[in-house]
């Protein structure tokens, strides 16, 4: 069922991080941009001057980076050491240890927080390579019932799976507390894995860059190739492999794939892809040539790669006819060295995952989660094998002489597939279950299951639910406003009650892009037609359907995720409240686009503007709509006032929808329209252009944007009266031959044109 409370049930409100390195100085970052209070503790300094200083080295290193989504957001870290403030440690609701891989220190570390910590308080260790049965040696059973490993990803700020590994002493309770405030507090995705080494997505990561990594250079593949080849055909970032050990660091090989092989059995692949001793990779490390650590690394800069007698090449583009194909199937069918040494590192990794995967996971689906989510992969290892088609690595595993084929890969086949059918995974048993179910995440996807469509065009669809909460998901390329996404809705917003909507949210499943903008084709074909009432005509048939939610009898809330842009920035405020991501980008790129805001936008930003008290309103638009640029993130934008100050910022892309849902609930009952607003315009001479590099071209478009919000006696409208002079202007504007020209380049090139 569609939530119906708030979605979260567990939260902290005070942490305390034990380790300022980077893992725990991220970590505390995560926590403050999260609301969360934190103190950050490391080791005493030995300077009685400035004892804190190893924790405000760290935390200063946060604020360099920008890692805050808000400066101001730092001051929520205070810092101080293991031996003057452990009374942190008495009031924390979540201690997290992040030390280095030290089972000593560690367990130093749990003895110094079990005798301070307050009962029931969660305890957590960031370890990615210690059991969990050695960290709990020498806790009590009070303390071991609190307690679970939860493995961050690098950098913590950014990266969304946390792998977390409970004992069997662990409370079923903290177990779910720990998953509730991860996921929805902090906005990441948790995986639970098993005690095993590496826990899923280091063990299957790091075995398939080992692996990678010995087949190119065993076989004279050159280090570029191997990062080409298997890279975007595998939906893998462009870094490939040995651009992933540049850009993690060389000098971590020794202790992570080491430590693995180490604590791995004889027979497992680890032992057979050995990098740790190979010449290349310890040349490297004894000139301290670590990657993007270091001065180089495989590469130095972008074009340049390490050969075999450490001196740097250019990067050449060979001509192997795998790099023609564009798919991995593709690929690795290519009768190529290119082809065989991808297909060789892929077959490496299916057979290693089938072989693995019942002592490390409980279904498929958890190890393809861990590999999109802890490197980046489009897809896992087995929905990539199932698109590759599963008899075809078959026939290549048997072609190739392996003495066999994977139990695993064999009962796949037998069942259809890793995922046989929408909805449905194998476990690592090889039998089908549903795929996984996470609390409080809704998708479109559920709605339009649950509910009836009530509205369709080719824009997209309204589905209603029995409470009468409707959806309404665009279904164009990022839910951008096609005519048949505006007729859409306008037809909801005029028509909705009188077929059962009491409140509507704006929502959809592509994480990219709440909403582009205008469809880009659409606007340079008006701007090529050279007639301004027909390209007016355009902006105010948008204007007008983005009015319908305005006058309509129920409530719209926008669930917003990825961008919110020029259009879509104003759909966004044509709605009476929103549910935001707290990495949601909105602006108004027009300018670039050669164009001004001609969906109610200067209206209704000036509105948001005077009803938050931002001083110079008009003014203030006016230098966002000239920045063109995008606010980093939903906070900045709420900041600057383009947001209403109780539309809640979450962590969490995932739970967006069902929390627009829960608000959609609480604003149905009672509710009225707000009135119509209205603008003052601004006195001619006031408005300022900000500093830029702005063309001839630009500052056409700001005249054009001075002579729309300014007048001699400071004009009062409505907002639908001065969107109607902006769609006027706007069909102005675009018509000039410099704007033709700049719509037809961004709708081709999807970048700007500086003219």
């Amino acid at each position: 069922m569609v939530p119906k409370g708030h979605i979260m049930t567990s939260q902290i409100n005070q942490a305390v991080v034990i380790g300022a390195g980077s893992m725990g100085a991220g970590i505390a970052t995560l926590l403050a941009n999260a609301g969360i209070t934190v103190t950050l503790l490391d080791r005493h300094s030995g300077d009685p001057e400035d004892p804190n200083r190893l924790a405000e080295s760290g935390l200063e290193r946060q604020i360099q980076r920008g890692a805050f989504y808000r400066p101001e957001f730092s001051s929520r870290i205070q810092t101080g050491n293991i031996v003057d403030d452990t009374a942190a440690l008495t009031r924390a609701d979540w201690i997290i240890e992040a030390v280095f891989e030290d089972l000593t220190v560690k367990h130093d570390t749990f003895r110094l927080i079990e005798e301070h910590r307050s009962p029931g308080s969660l305890v957590s260790s960031n370890t990615s390579t210690i059991p969990l049965a050695q960290l709990t040696e020498v806790m009590g059973t009070p303390m071991r019932l609190d307690f679970a490993i939860v493995h961050f990803f690098n950098p913590p700020t950014t990266m969304r799976l946390v792998e977390l590994v409970t004992g069997p002493d662990t409370t079923p309770k903290t177990a779910t507390d720990l998953t509730r405030i991860i996921e929805q507090q902090l906005g990441k995705v948790v995986l639970h894995c098993r005690d095993t080494p590496g826990f899923i997505a280091n063990r299957i990561g790091n075995l398939w860059m080992a692996a990678g990594a010995r087949h190119a250079l065993d076989n004279n593949i050159p280090i570029e190739l191997a990062d080409a080849l298997f890279g975007r055909p595998f939906g893998v970032p462009r870094t490939g492999i040995f651009g992933l050990f540049d850009y993690i660091g060389l000098q971590l090989v020794p202790g992570i794939w080491g430590g693995l092989t180490t604590a791995l059995p004889v027979d497992d692949a680890y032992h057979r892809f050995t990098i740790t001793d190979h010449p290349l990779f310890t040349g490297l490390l004894e000139r301290g040539w670590t990657g993007r650590t270091g001065p180089s690394g495989f590469y130095r800069g972008r074009d340049e790669v390490v050969t075999p007698g450490f001196d740097y090449r250019n990067a050449i583009s060979f001509p192997d006819p795998a790099l023609e194909q564009r798919t991995a199937a593709g690929v690795i069918t290519t009768d190529s060295p290119g082809g065989r040494f991808a297909r060789d590192t892929f077959l490496t990794l299916l057979t290693y995952c089938c072989d693995t995967a019942a002592e490390i996971a409980g279904t498929v689906e958890e190890i393809d989660l861990a590999m999109q989510l802890g490197y980046g992969w489009k897809k896992g290892p087995f929905a990539l094998a199932d698109d590759i088609g599963l008899d075809t690595l078959r026939e290549l595993l048997e072609t190739q002489g392996t003495d066999r084929v994977p139990a695993l890969l064999t009962t796949a086949i037998d069942r259809g597939g890793f995922y046989p059918a929408t909805g449905t995974t194998l476990t690592t048993d090889g039998e089908p279950v549903a795929t996984r179910d996470r609390e409080g995440v809704l998708t479109a996807a559920q709605v339009k299951k649950q509910g009836t469509v009530i509205f369709s065009t080719d824009g997209g669809t309204v589905t209603l639910l029995e409470d009468g909460v409707a959806l309404l998901d665009l279904a164009t390329p990022l839910n951008s406003c096609t005519r048949d996404a505006l007729e859409l809705i306008a037809m909801t917003g005029r028509e909705g009650a009188a077929r059962g909507i009491r409140a509507l949210v704006i929502g959809n499943d592509e994480a990219r892009a709440f909403c582009a903008g205008a469809d880009l084709s659409t606007l340079a074909g008006a701007a090529a037609d050279g007639d301004a009432h027909t390209a007016a005509d355009l902006f105010r048939i948008g204007r007008e359907s983005f009015e319908t939610l305005l006058h309509a009898e129920f409530p719209v809330v926008a669930a917003v995720r990825g961008v919110a842009l020029g259009g879509g920035a104003e759909l966004l405020l044509h709605c009476d409240a929103a549910v935001l991501h707290a990495e949601s980008r909105i602006g108004f790129p027009e300018r670039t686009v050669g164009l001004i805001p001609a969906w109610g936008g200067t209206a209704r930003t000036i509105d948001r503007l005077t009803r938050a008290g931002k001083p110079n309103p008009v003014n203030r638009a006016f230098q966002l709509f000239m920045d063109a640029q995008p606010f980093p993130s939903a906070f900045d934008a709420r900041d600057f006032g383009l947001l209403q100050m109780d539309d809640p910022i979450i962590m969490s892309t995932d739970h967006v929808l069902a929390e627009a849902f829960r608000l959609a609930r609480d604003l149905m009952d009672d509710y009225h329209p707000a009135p119509e607003a209205r603008i003052t315009l601004a006195a001619p001479g006031t408005l300022t252009t900000p500093a830029g590099d702005f063309t001839d071209n630009d500052l056409i478009i700001a005249e054009a944007l001075k002579n729309l919000l300014t007048s001699p006696d400071r004009e009062i409208l409505t907002a639908e009266e001065l969107g109607s002079r902006e769609a006027t202007t706007a069909g102005e504007v675009i018509i000039l031959p410099s704007n033709v020209a700049r719509t037809a380049h961004m709708a081709k090139a999807r970048k700007p044109l500086r003219n």
